[in-house]
């Protein structure tokens, strides 16, 4: 079982990001003792709690309803203000902008202007947002924007920033780190948002702080874009895109001129700032960290959280001690004659049962016929959904076979277009629901293993306790919530199918419907890390993708759907040739729509 510290509803698992203001945990909520969900919980520091932040954060509620719960800002976001304040809003896998700065600049990875772009295009839309509700942020800086691991963005300090601000002068440590994005002027609220984020882009442009020494003009004319290791200077628009942000000269008088000319330098030139884009990179750069963010998430939705009720609060002690750090002191000492108490009745039940067992009874261990039960509940469980499983894929089999007659019998060339389209659909679903079976089947095998372990222990407990050998620990099930949940994923990015249409819907589609389609596709680059590994370079590789399109045919997602296993970059660099492919749009009606691709491979052939 995982550690953790309770904070006020949160049971803090693990320090994502440090800042100036505190720190950003992943956080587990709780259902009784089962996982609900994850969150992300924002700490303060001790000196932003001695500043006032400990009295004033109740502020912040005021702003969170004016922002209107939108994803930029962080879904979900709420306060609490215990003796130990804190904000939360709802998990996204990521790190914050500083980190992703300084790690690309310790790994020397080139991070190009199309990045950067990017991340300030989505930072821009809330500086937009949060200005047309008559708020500002005023302490904008990298260490405010979440960057998610699929390359989206989040300025995850907007409802307590101008509180933090005021604060600042009470935290000069705070202060210190923040002072480059704030030298813009004291009296335009706007235009002091409007400096940081030209800060911000100055950064990513070049992995070097905004000077604070003065002499700006003459620092952007000597910037280099070295964020992309290039020793070019910045290209013209985006260096007069700066000037106008940082050095004060036709400032833009608004919100709305600001955007314009900021959709000008992102889509008029030669950039193509994509969040598909940006997730690849993140996904470079923090590959290890995805990985075990998800490793341990996986585990803390299979731990049982009995330690942290208040049922289990007289028994937690060493490493499943829930430690309070928002002042429950009195609560916890008006426990302390109970829990005397019951730990007096736990040691006399403990006497009298070795009393018990060295009578020389028999004995089953309760914790092992405990598991035991659960072990078979689970088990009967999965049975049932096997068989739920089956069903379906028997159904979905005398569909596909209704679907065959018809299109052998109807001679109408529109009717045979849409029984096959309904056929591909029920392809799709089959071979989801084989998917679906191979993975249930192997996880009852691996119940009912559990389970014959389980009853060899019982057995052995049986014994007495003098010739009895010492008990192995009993594998712990696995948690009914984390097998449901495996049992019904869906491993295909394929849209869910939609329930047979009628007689009158099938009338009112046309027939030239068809999936989105490769007008032009890029040719992968065999990747260099197999190539200095010297993987198997013998050997052809396959890729197998989807990539989901818009209606103008620019690609927005892609999802793999079988890779090459193990860290050789096979997956990314299909990833890469597939987001730097045309398309063309699904059709639907006759009209352009979002849509996914049938599946596309993509081969490495084999090096000789």
């Amino acid at each position: 079982m995982g550690t953790y510290t309770r904070l006020g509803s949160y049971l803090l698992a693990s320090e994502l990001a440090t800042d100036p203001f505190g720190s950003v945990h992943r956080a587990v909520v709780i259902s009784g003792s089962n996982f609900d969900r994850h969150m992300l919980v924002r700490t303060f520091s001790e000196e932003m709690l001695q500043a006032g932040m400990n009295t004033r954060l109740t502020e912040a509620g005021r702003v969170v309803p004016l922002l209107g719960g939108a994803r930029i800002f962080g879904m979900g976001y709420r306060l609490e203000t215990a003796k130990a304040p804190h904000v939360a809003w709802d998990y996204v896998p990521g790190r914050n902008l500083a980190q992703l700065i300084e790690k690309a600049k310790q790994e020397q990875i080139p991070f190009g202007v199309d990045h950067a772009l990017t991340v300030i295009q989505g930072v821009a839309q809330g500086i937009v947002q949060m200005q047309a509700k008559g708020v500002s942020h005023g302490v904008l800086s990298p260490y405010s924007v979440w960057v998610s691991f699929e390359g989206a963005t989040q300025i995850v300090d907007a409802p307590f920033a101008a509180i933090a601000k005021s604060m600042l002068a009470k935290a000069p440590m705070a202060k210190r780190k923040l002072t480059p994005y704030l030298q813009g002027p004291d009296n335009d609220a706007l235009q002091q948002d409007l400096f940081a984020l030209g800060a911000v882009l100055y950064e990513l442009l070049t992995f070097e702080q905004l000077p604070t020494s003065g002499g700006l003009e003459a620092v952007l004319d000597r910037a280099t874009l070295k964020a992309a290791q290039e020793e070019a200077a910045l290209p013209a628009e985006i260096r007069a895109f700066l000037g106008r942000l940082l050095l004060g000269r036709q400032p833009f008088p608004t919100v709305e001129a600001f955007s314009t000319e900021l959709e000008r330098v992102l889509y008029d030139g030669e950039y193509s700032p994509t969040t598909f884009n940006m997730a690849f990179f993140m996904h470079t750069l923090f590959r290890e960290e995805n990985d075990r963010d998800a490793t341990a998430m996986k585990a803390e939705q299979g731990d049982n959280f009995l330690a942290y009720t208040a049922a289990g609060e007289s028994l937690r002690s060493g490493a499943t001690r829930a430690e309070h750090i928002d002042g429950h002191a009195e609560e916890q000492a008006s426990q302390k004659n109970t829990t005397l108490l019951i730990g007096g009745g736990l040691a006399a039940v403990v006497i009298l049962g070795l009393g018990y067992m060295f009578f020389g009874r028999p004995k089953v261990d309760p914790a092992i016929q405990a598991q035991l039960v659960e072990f078979q509940r689970i088990k009967a469980e999965m049975e049932q959904q096997k068989a739920d499983l089956d069903a379906k894929a028997r159904a979905e089999a005398e569909k596909t076979a209704q679907l065959q007659k018809q299109l052998s019998e109807t001679k109408s060339v529109e009717e045979k277009v849409k029984i096959q389209k309904q056929l591909e659909e029920n392809q799709q679903r089959k071979l989801d629901l084989e998917r679906q079976q191979k993975a249930a089947e192997q996880r009852l095998a691996e119940q009912k293993l559990a389970e014959q372990k389980l009853a060899e222990q019982k057995k052995a407990s049986q014994t007495k306790v003098a010739a009895a050998p010492p008990v192995q620990e009993a594998p712990k099930p696995q948690p009914m919530q984390e097998a449901l949940r495996q049992a019904a994923a869906v491993p295909t990015p394929s849209a869910v199918p939609t329930p047979q249409t009628t007689g009158s819907q099938q009338a009112a589609s046309t027939a030239n419907d068809q999936p989105a389609r490769v007008a032009n596709q890029v040719v992968p680059v065999f990747p260099l890390r197999a190539v200095q590994m010297r993987w198997e370079t013998n050997l052809d590789h396959y890729v197998r993708l989807k990539v989901f399109v818009s209606e103008q045919g620019q690609p927005l997602k892609v999802s793999v759907v079988e890779g090459v296993s193990g860290a050789f970059g096979f997956d990314e660099a299909a990833i890469e040739a597939a987001n730097k492919s045309s398309f063309s749009p699904a059709i639907r009606d006759g009209r352009p729509v979002r849509g996914w691709t049938p599946e596309i491979i993509y081969k490495f052939p084999k090096r000789r």
